[in-house]
């Protein structure tokens, strides 16, 4: 997460580099804390996927080899960051923070929350949909290797393998001021590289493929409700309605989703503004182009991941 070094403001970088400091003052090596008899076998366990998860990523899935993930650092809770993302109120256009070094981004990080609570609040103020979503891990351009945070320990097999193989992916394919194009390669990476790691690791028919997939499919019911609401909202902005028909029409339009969110047993993220639906498709990519990019290159990972530079 480049924002979190790049920013304007002094004090936003002297803070963000303190929370990162300290991460990388507290971090422990996965290998002495596996190898230490005094570590319980429950973390014992979760530190062993991890170093199987980079060597999957690094030898199979042929993603540029880092010391990211070597060391883990305990953290409170099962947040790490917290991101601001905000959006037109009526236009789906993100609201884009500068960084001189880095360039653009949808989001901008926070260690604390309280700190992410008033720069929405402030962004809401200056009349846009503004939310705050919390996550459990990024990934930095440093050259400094970026710890595990425990918070990510909380996860699954199949999440810990998905998100570790995502935010390694933003260490192989990146292109400054394309971040929407940067997360859905990645997505499509930890997707499908956490899949092709689960089977191997365990077997078509064994009960973590089953929860994966399970997962998959309760997912795809909250991808899909995200999905029907951003269109409808697409659709009444570009329509011939005043500015203030179209704001009572939008608070209808999410109270329709939360209507359908609980027929359809999901949850979605409050409040519901165009700044939570596009946070939300910003993950939530169509898969399929960059699976025929794949096949195309005859399921090969090494040439699909230049195919992928080369766009």
């Amino acid at each position: 997460m480049l924002s979190f070094f790049s920013a304007c403001s002094p004090v936003y970088v002297a803070r963000s580099a303190s929370g990162h400091a300290g991460l990388l003052w507290r971090r422990r090596s996965i290998a002495k804390t596996i190898s230490d008899p005094k570590t319980s076998a429950e973390l014992k366990k979760k530190l062993e996927t991890v170093v199987a998860v980079r060597r999957y990523a690094f030898d199979t899935l042929a993603l540029k080899s880092s010391r990211d993930y070597e060391t883990w650092t305990p953290v409170k809770g099962s947040v790490l960051t917290w991101l601001v993302s905000a959006s037109e109120r009526l236009r789906l256009r993100s609201y884009e923070f500068r960084f001189p070094l880095a360039g653009s981004f949808p989001y901008k990080g926070h260690f604390r929350k309280d700190l992410a609570e008033r720069e929405a609040a402030e962004l809401e103020m200056k009349g846009y949909d503004a939310t705050v979503s919390g996550a459990a891990a990024y990934n930095t351009p440093l050259p400094l290797s970026d710890p595990l945070p425990s918070s990510l320990l909380s996860y699954g097999e199949a999440d810990l393998a998905e998100t570790l193989i995502h935010e390694l992916a933003h260490g192989t394919v990146y292109f400054k001021d394309r971040t929407e194009f940067d997360e859905a390669v990645a997505t499509w990476i930890g997707r499908r590289g956490a899949e092709a790691f689960l089977r191997e690791r365990f077997g078509e028919d064994s009960a973590e493929m089953k929860d994966w997939k399970e997962g998959l499919t309760g997912q795809k019911r909250r991808d899909d409700l995200y999905r029907e609401l951003k269109d409808k909202l697409a659709a009444l902005y570009d329509g011939p309605a005043d500015p203030t028909e179209k704001m009572e029409k939008r608070k209808a339009a999410f109270e329709w989703a939360r209507g359908e969110a609980l027929i359809r047993g999901v949850k979605l993220a409050e409040p519901i503004n165009n700044a939570s639906v596009l946070a939300h498709s910003l993950y939530d990519p169509d898969l399929a182009p960059f699976d025929a990019i794949f096949e195309k290159n005859g399921r090969d990972w090494p040439k699909t991941l230049a195919a992928f530079k080369a766009l």
